[in-house]
């Protein structure tokens, strides 16, 4: 007779457990050190922006428009994306933006966004600098980037209390595409897609 171990520790690996909701949750929520949100899933939206179908590699796009917009300095009431998120804990994390390769359309060195959780002062990131993905070289890293359909930018930042916080995506050049964001609390393992969605509430 064959043994049925096999799929019991198959159905037991795909059951997953979770812990109760704070009960002041809004937006997606910290779990498993982590808060992962697809781009086109924001609370708020400020300046001009467009959702581009199917672009990412878990999801769609999002890109500030028009295409041909001057650089902006992030702050105040400049073109940026907003998405409500409850963290659990506090301290130092990380925020990794899932980008689509892409070409600089103005003469800058580089192409650029920048971040901020909360008031706190955004942080730009030149994405070409930071990966050395060089579109005009077409470098080793840019044909990874292009072959894996993503960009990863990280940058770090501190969260003074658990509770409801705004992770906020600002414009600086034209033609980033954001596909993912994901805010990690705790070292996260390697995932060539990137940690699921978390868990929303309305």
């Amino acid at each position: 007779m064959r043994s049925s171990t096999p799929t019991i520790l198959l159905i037991a690996a795909l059951v997953t457990t979770s812990a109760p909701l704070p009960a002041a949750a809004r937006g997606f929520v910290e779990a498993n050190g982590y808060v992962s949100i697809e781009a086109d899933h924001y609370s708020g939206a400020v300046g001009g922006w467009r959702v581009i179908p199917h672009i990412g590699r878990t999801g769609n796009g999002v890109t500030p428009v028009p295409v041909a917009a001057p650089s902006q300095v992030p702050g105040g009431g400049s073109p940026r994306l907003e998405y409500t998120m409850t963290l659990t804990t506090s301290g130092p994390v990380t925020v990794t933006a899932y980008l689509s390769p892409r070409n600089n359309v103005l003469p800058t060195e580089g192409l650029r966004y920048a971040v901020s959780i909360d008031g706190e002062a955004p942080q730009v990131v030149n994405v070409t600098a930071a990966t050395g993905a060089n579109d005009t070289t077409m470098n080793r890293q840019w044909e990874r980037n292009t072959s894996d359909n993503v960009n990863r930018t990280t940058t770090t930042h501190t969260v003074d209390r658990p509770g409801v916080h705004t992770l906020k995506l600002w414009m600086v050049d034209p033609t980033v595409v954001v596909q993912k964001l994901v805010v990690a609390t705790a070292p996260l393992p390697y995932s060539y897609f990137g940690p699921p969605e978390s868990v929303r509430v309305r």
